[in-house]
């Protein structure tokens, strides 16, 4: 009971988690909230994210209507990307959060759990790749990846689209997890050192405990709680990252990023007004908004919750007694 009391009292917790939830609702149904349907000039195929409303193609956007709820942009129905951006959001998001921060944990507990030389070599492995900028790292794949689909897209020689794991090398998941784990890997380290010299673990030692044991039943799940945290926060900036990335046309193909891409010329209306064309901006914006504020309090929420220096209700914090 004193447990679930203190997570109803996290108010923020409970509002991130209600946001997250919404989110993870919608994109799981998407193919019922918005069905698609075949795009113009595709041979019948089906676009995630993209409906044709109206006359195709039509340049200028089309007010809110039966047809298209929250109006169009260049004939593309904004309703439907907002639903299937959920969707694609919810699944970038969770896997490059998730693999930045497997690959994280791995190096770092493995580094704090071995010390010496190794956990020296792998810290400095880490702060390498702490130098390198994660924007020159997805210019420098979108380059790469350019060169691999040209002679394909071009149709040069009759040239075979590029193989799966050269796509997946390319992707911008792929960059994003491979730049960022370096946080998470310290952060494990950090954690790994510490509850080493602990009784618990002292204790498993002298029962008998392997150090395989030590480790995987040990270390990891007792260190778990701020990378959790971490996690949750990451979710919401990958995603606000790969829109940004996306609107730039540098690399991605994020629903939302893309949608607002396509509406930037009409962001400023008629004689300078920002509300003439609404609907070209406000509701991907602000889905975009929302998902990245209900992470970020999820993490602030489970930060609060799983500190274990929290100051008591009516207390002064435990740092200082």
């Amino acid at each position: 009971m004193k447990g679930w009391k203190r997570v109803l009292s996290q108010r923020g917790l409970l509002l991130g988690l209600a946001t997250c939830l919404a989110y993870l609702l919608v994109g799981l149904a998407a193919p019922w909230l918005a069905p698609l349907e075949p795009v113009p000039g595709t041979g019948g195929k089906l676009i995630p994210g993209y409906n044709v409303v109206g006359e195709f193609p039509q340049r200028l956007p089309l007010p809110p209507s039966r047809e298209a709820p929250l109006g169009t942009i260049a004939s593309r129905d904004v309703y439907t990307a907002v639903v299937w951006g959920a969707r694609d959001a919810m699944g970038f998001g969770v896997t490059v959060a998730l693999g930045a921060a497997a690959v994280g944990v791995v190096i770092g507990a493995l580094g704090g759990s071995l010390g010496g030389l190794t956990n020296w070599l792998l810290m400095r492995i880490t702060d390498g790749f702490l130098t390198f900028p994660l924007i020159a790292a997805v210019i420098l794949s979108s380059q790469l990846q350019q060169t691999l689909y040209g002679a394909y897209l071009a149709g040069y020689y009759n040239a075979p689209p590029p193989p799966p794991l050269a796509r997946l090398l390319f992707s911008l998941q792929f960059t994003m997890i491979l730049f960022l784990w370096m946080p998470y890997a310290r952060l494990e380290n950090a954690l790994v050192l510490r509850l080493k010299s602990s009784e618990f673990i002292e204790a498993a030692r002298a029962l008998g405990a392997s150090a395989p044991r030590i480790f995987l039943r040990h270390l990891i799940p007792n260190s778990l709680a701020p990378i959790i945290v971490l996690i949750s926060r990451d979710i919401g900036a990958v995603v606000l990252l790969q829109a940004a990335l996306t609107y730039i046309h540098l690399q991605g193909n994020s629903i939302w990023g893309g949608l607002i891409s396509d509406g930037r010329d009409w962001v400023i209306g008629l004689h300078g007004n920002p509300f003439t064309y609404w609907w070209v901006y406000l509701p991907t914006s602000l889905a975009i908004v929302l998902f990245s504020v209900g992470f970020g309090l999820v993490g602030d929420g489970l930060n609060a919750l799983l500190n274990p220096h929290r100051p008591a209700r009516g207390g002064p914090p435990l740092e200082s007694l």
